[in-house]
């Protein structure tokens, strides 16, 4: 029995005390955030799955993970040896599909709901006959559990911020005033650095704090840990009208609510949250205002973005002639090193604050696996023949970056540049997209894949998400992706940031993806003016694609064109500021074809 069977063991011995008959563990916190400070990564304590994204489910006689395309060669790796059964989650087979169908009116399932989501409560009230109870067990087994951070929040520089905290405070006010709403609750981390302009280190590669903020009409209560914030800049706090209250008392200012009207976004509130609310409360459920207000970057900030994609490509351009020069040297090099020698060149930056998220370096058949991390005691030597993946991004105070590139090593056959320039192909096809203002993103998704779908290929992840302004990698509302249901907030907007990366997985032999961040910009010069507004995308990554990978002849003059321009685009940005092996590298990579 190894230890992930024995935490299951002790879990159900739990579940029989309490009388429950299926336990569900979650990947979230209170926030309901994406990446989880390590305090709150109890179904990979659990399980051992260490994705991003994934529910466990236990009974008296089975497991379950439920995830998603992206994790399941890395899930079905991970979970070897756990007993843990993998269900591959999609529209078709869904975890609440599972429930409603391994459920009765006696069934006890319970969950911890301090990190259940609202919405999937009501999902699950409607639809599972279950009863349904809060419970939280795993911190009744975790005996050496990692404390909550406690990392230092600093103010984000004046000059990077786009507005003041006043003028953004009085944005949503406004906003508040338009729903009439008396008060407004927030949760997701994200919109309350943006709000308050200030950043923290609670979540690896988010510059975010775990904190909650109550917006009435003559004040705001910032729950926080106050041993985080100077004193110096609580004053400042105060002065701009927002008091810091310990985070325990959420719970009771809002039970004191009554006979006001709340605008909450119920789909990032927890249902332990909303359970504090008295019933003379009115609910309005509307999209955070900062959400939709911070997802369309302003003229100050794309400036500053557009100064952070140089600061990256140098970065890369000298890493990657520095591991050119290491392979031609027969120098001994692993995927995790990659990691380590990718981060040294970008922390070179004087706006270099972290990485963005944990750097994908896989080799041939380890970059088939979406979201590979690499362990360095059993990874990949960087030898032989074959195509290298790096994803890899960073948090600079001027911006946030997402890239991936594949590189050759050695030899690659016709069949490798065959899939990569159907990928270049793919990503270039949308890249040249002409659409709709408001269009639902998730729309845009077919212009990508059309060209691999004629091929009879396809890739099991969304070929975009929205990216912060120095704040998640992963931002909403927008996503091009198929595979969410159309709603009324992914609509195409000016200013959106967002990463057009198709791929083509093959198990057991290689990755391809190719990821650029492209910015929504107005459509000039229309040939027609009675249809509306249209939008293009402006590229804003700066780094070249791999000529040694593409078969120029599948490619037809236009996609030529395009990256021609694009590689002109990339040298004219770069080389004043490179020299030596760097700038020859980038020279190489960068002529026409």
């Amino acid at each position: 029995m190894n230890i992930y069977q024995e935490r299951i063991a002790q879990l159900r011995k739990l579940m029989l005390e309490n009388k429950i008959d299926i336990y569900m563990i979650l990947t979230s916190d209170p926030h309901l955030s994406e990446y989880l400070s390590d305090f709150y990564q109890t179904r990979a304590f659990v399980s051992g799955f260490t994705g991003s994204a994934g529910t466990l489910i236990i009974t008296q006689n089975l497991a379950f993970l439920f995830t998603d395309g992206r994790y399941y060669l890395q899930a079905k790796k991970e979970l070897l040896g756990s007993m843990i059964v993998l269900q591959k989650q999609d529209t078709n087979h869904s975890l609440c599909q599972w429930l409603e169908q391994n459920c009765d009116e006696k069934t006890i399932l319970a969950t911890d709901f301090s990190v259940l989501p609202f919405g999937l409560k009501q999902e699950l009230d409607k639809n599972c006959k279950a009863q349904i109870l809060h419970k939280d067990l795993v911190s009744v087994i975790w005996e050496e559990r990692p404390h909550l951070p406690k990392a230092k929040i600093y103010e984000h520089e004046a000059k990077f911020c786009s507005y003041t905290r006043k003028q953004k405070i009085k944005f949503v006010r406004q906003k508040m005033a338009t729903f009439k709403a008396d008060i407004h609750l927030i949760s997701s981390l994200d919109d309350i650095a943006w709000i308050t302009n200030l950043r923290g280190k609670d979540v690896d590669y988010n510059p975010v704090f775990l904190s909650h903020l109550l917006i009435f009409e003559d004040k705001i209560l910032f729950f926080v840990d106050e041993n985080k914030i100077a004193l110096k800049l609580q004053e400042k706090l105060k002065k701009d009208g927002i008091f810091i209250e310990k985070p325990e008392k959420l719970a009771n200012e809002l039970k004191k609510l009554q006979n006001t009207s709340l605008l909450i976004q119920t789909s990032k509130t927890t249902a332990l949250t909303m359970s504090y609310l008295n019933s003379s409360v009115k609910i309005i459920d509307k999209i955070n205002p900062s959400t939709l207000l911070k997802a369309c970057k302003n003229s100050k900030e794309i400036h500053h973005i557009k100064e952070a994609m140089i600061e990256d490509g140098l970065a890369l351009c000298r890493f990657f002639a520095w591991f050119e020069e290491s392979l031609e040297n027969k120098q001994s090099i692993n995927e995790a090193e990659l990691d380590i020698k990718i981060t040294e060149f970008r922390a070179q930056s004087p706006f270099y604050i972290s990485n963005s998220f944990a750097t994908i370096a896989g080799f041939n058949q380890n970059g088939a696996f979406v979201h590979y991390r690499a362990d360095e005691k059993k990874c990949a030597q960087i030898k032989g023949n074959g195509l290298l993946l790096i994803d890899s991004g960073a948090q600079y105070k001027n911006g946030t970056t997402d890239i991936t590139r594949v590189v050759p090593i050695g030899v690659i056959n016709e069949r490798q540049k065959r899939d990569y320039t159907l990928v270049l192909k793919a990503h270039i096809q949308l890249a040249c997209a002409i659409f709709p203002q408001n269009i639902s993103m998730s729309l845009l998704d077919s212009l990508a894949r059309k060209i691999l779908w004629s091929e009879c290929l396809d890739y099991a992840h969304g070929t975009g998400h929205g990216v912060g302004y120095f704040l998640n990698v992963h931002e909403a509302p927008q996503s091009i992706s198929y595979f969410n249901p159309l709603n009324p907030n992914n609509k195409a907007k000016e200013g959106m940031l967002t990463s057009i990366e198709p791929g083509i997985y093959r198990k057991k032999l290689w990755g391809i993806r190719l990821e650029n961040l492209a910015l929504n910009v107005k459509f000039t010069n229309p040939k027609e003016k009675e249809f509306g507004t249209f939008l293009r995308f402006e590229i804003l990554t700066l780094c070249p694609f791999e000529p040694k990978c593409i078969d120029t002849t599948l490619l037809n003059c236009e996609e030529k064109a395009w990256l021609n321009a694009y590689h002109q685009k990339v040298y004219e940005k770069l080389a004043p500021k490179l020299k030596g092996k760097a700038l020859k590298w980038l020279k190489l990579r960068t002529k026409a074809l």
